[in-house]
């Protein structure tokens, strides 16, 4: 059990870890070439939320299947399953679609720019305003996990 435990809590830390950074990796940038850099290394550093945010969910499954932790129906856990949920309807059916889209923006915006040399380029209206949502869909999603967090290890009832 407290290898389980062990796993659950690094599984979290690992996978979430990287996702509080994302709203800082996506600061405002005024380029194409700064945009789509932080977007390419937002998303390969979307792995480890992915994998192990997935494995932390799989171990406190059987944590609680496993423990003495009580009935499924406390706050803490129903809040922490709620959020969990929200949280994955953010990030799958909003935020992955407009970073879809702005990459696409950004690299129809670049081929576009010709001889222009790619850092230099000036961002379209609708890029910045996608960027932006994109940063502040990432900031959410982050306080989301922190309340997860929290719900984890105040456990209220």
């Amino acid at each position: 059990m407290k290898w389980l435990v062990l796993v659950h809590v690094l599984s979290a830390i690992v996978g979430l870890g990287p996702a509080f950074a994302f709203p800082f990796l996506l600061w405002k940038r005024e380029s194409v070439a700064g945009m789509e850099e932080s977007l390419r290394t937002v998303t390969r550093l979307e792995l480890f939320p992915k994998l192990f945010g997935t494995l932390a969910v799989l171990s406190g499954v059987l944590l609680l299947l496993m423990g003495s932790y009580g009935g499924w129906l406390q706050m803490w856990i129903v809040g922490t399953l709620a959020i969990y949920v929200l949280v994955e309807v953010l990030v799958v059916g909003f935020l992955n679609p407009a970073s879809k889209r702005l990459l696409g923006l950004l690299a129809e915006t670049e081929a576009k720019g010709g001889a222009v040399e790619p850092g230099n380029l000036e961002t379209p209206q609708e890029a910045s305003v996608l960027y932006t949502r994109v940063r502040w869909l990432h900031a959410w999603a982050s306080a989301l996990c922190l309340v997860i967090f929290a719900l984890m290890i105040l456990k209220p009832h």
